[in-house]
């Protein structure tokens, strides 16, 4: 009886962690307007330092990106979206190192704040 018990208040316990997270995770999403954009993803530093980007900075974008530079969209009007994975902590470069500085269209939860404006990424095409 008191094995049985103990695998019933296992049980119980597993189930109180799981529904507690599911309400943190679900608490951390980003709010705001759900938006689809077509640009080109770039490395932010060399973009913002000299304007580097298109297929013949390729290699350099990914390479930055790779070492942990911050990827943003822009588009064709020359605005600057700062990436991020939509998951919580999900760093932009697990969606959009393979597009680096190719055109890309991205769907995500856009939010902006203080002048900047960042693009929780959900999908990429």
């Amino acid at each position: 009886m008191r094995k049985h018990t103990a695998r019933i208040s296992t049980v119980v316990a597993a189930l109180a962690v799981v529904v507690v997270l599911t309400a943190v995770v679900s608490v951390a999403q980003p709010k705001g307007a759900t938006v689809t954009i077509k640009g080109e993803a770039v490395d932010l530093w060399c973009y913002m330092e000299g304007g580097d980007r298109g297929p013949a900075k390729k290699e350099c974008a990914t390479a930055c990106a790779k070492a942990g530079n911050f990827i943003g969209i822009v588009d064709a009007s020359g605005t600057v979206y700062l990436a991020s994975g939509l998951q919580d902590h999900q760093p932009a470069r697990d969606i959009l190192l393979a597009k680096m500085n190719e055109a890309v269209e991205v769907t995500g939860i856009l939010v902006k704040k203080g002048g900047a404006q960042m693009l929780f990424v959900k999908s990429v095409k």
